[in-house]
C-alpha cells in the first residue's frame, strides 16, 4: 500500500505490492498529465520526475534552486517589457 496526504508517504507491504502500486499510480499519473498537458509533455514531465527521483536530496535543492532563478528571471524580464512598452 502507497499512501500519500500533504507530503507524507507511508509505504506498506512487501516488494511485490509496493511495486505494483507505484506501476499503478505511474500508469494514471501519465494518463492524466496526457489529457492536460499533451502526450509529449506528460513524457518529458515523467522524464524529469525520473531524473529528479534519482538525485541526491542536496542535488534537488540546487536543482530547484536553478529552477526558480530562471521563473523570477523569466518574469523580471516581462515585468520590464511591460514597463518599456508603456513609455
Amino acid at each position: 500500500m502507497i499512501k500519500t496526504e500533504r507530503g507524507i508517504i507511508e509505504i506498506k507491504g512487501g516488494l511485490c505490492e509496493t511495486l505494483a502500486d507505484y506501476k499503478v499510480i505511474t500508469v494514471t499519473v501519465r494518463k492524466v498529465l496526457e489529457e492536460t498537458i499533451g502526450k509529449e509533455r506528460a513524457e518529458e514531465e515523467m522524464q524529469k520526475a525520473m531524473q529528479l527521483s534519482r538525485m541526491s536530496e542536496e542535488e534537488r535543492d540546487k536543482y530547484f534552486e536553478k529552477e526558480i532563478a530562471k521563473k523570477a528571471e523569466r518574469f523580471a524580464e516581462s515585468i520590464r517589457k511591460i514597463i518599456a512598452d508603456r513609455k
